[in-house]
């Protein structure tokens, strides 16, 4: 009589005890399906880089001279456009590595018309290949690719903020370009409206560092001193931005009432 009273006792749980339970166990589940593919990749990513050391060194030797980046993309013939297309995404998705060389390149291999629809096709797929990263998987797979502090700053400013913000992000050379396509994935912004600004905003820069991969060597001096020139004007331009939009960011949030 005692056992059973005890085994009971035992199995009896009170209701909040129970509901509790339930909760954690759905929570479990949840965040085990949702990180296992990511941790996965990550593991799977990490012991490929370790076998293919020796590639990815004399890879990232390559990648910072447009020289070799147009040689080496030259060599695959055919091919070529879907190495340079392979090369766009890389540079995305690690955001360190300079992104114009292979712009400069597409333009150099294959000419201004072609050149320009390869890069800007490429560049826009690996933008929203990166938003939709962001969208889908959250901040804690996005913190592997960029920062913490540019995350953290350009996160709370473009929080909420629409077409026209991110657009002139892609278009001004001081925005970190790259990581504003995650960003926008996790600042909740519909995917066709960030198409739309990806489009807009990276179409200025493609053009210009495709027709001087195409054309450059023949560019005067006159032309290059031009050039110069209205890359500064957008230089300044653009930092006179950032300076407003934080000097508004922090004055929004000044006039918050306290909690």
């Amino acid at each position: 009589m005692i056992n059973e009273e005890a085994a009971q006792s035992q199995e009896y749980k009170p209701p909040l005890a129970r509901q509790n339970t339930r909760l954690l166990s759905r929570l479990g589940r949840h965040v085990t399906r949702k990180h296992v593919y990511i941790v996965a990749a990550v593991l799977v990513t990490a012991v490929l880089l370790w076998f293919l050391r020796d590639y990815v060194e004399e890879t990232f030797v390559i990648l910072s001279d447009q020289e070799a980046v147009s040689a080496y993309i030259q060599n695959f013939g055919v091919l070529g456009p879907l190495v340079l297309g392979f090369f766009h995404f890389l540079q995305v998705i690690i955001a360190f590595i300079p992104g114009h060389v292979f712009v400069v390149a597409g333009g150099y291999i294959y000419g201004l018309p072609v050149g320009f629809l390869l890069n800007i096709t490429f560049v826009v797929a690996a933008s929203q290949t990166g938003f939709y990263i962001a969208k889908r998987f959250g901040r804690p797979l996005v913190g592997r690719f960029v920062d913490a502090a540019t995350l953290d700053k350009w996160q709370s400013i473009a929080d909420k903020r629409g077409i026209l913000f991110f657009t002139i992000a892609f278009i001004l050379p001081v925005f970190p370009s790259d990581a504003m396509n995650f960003i926008a994935g996790l600042s909740g912004m519909d995917g066709r409206k960030f198409l739309v600004a990806n489009i807009i905003g990276r179409t200025p820069s493609v053009i210009l560092l495709t027709l001087v991969g195409s054309h450059g060597l023949e560019f005067s001096n006159r032309t290059w001193f031009i050039i110069a020139v209205v890359v500064a004007l957008i230089y300044i331009v653009g930092r006179y931005t950032i300076l407003k939009i934080e000097q508004q960011h922090s004055q929004s949030h000044s006039d918050e009432p306290e909690a």
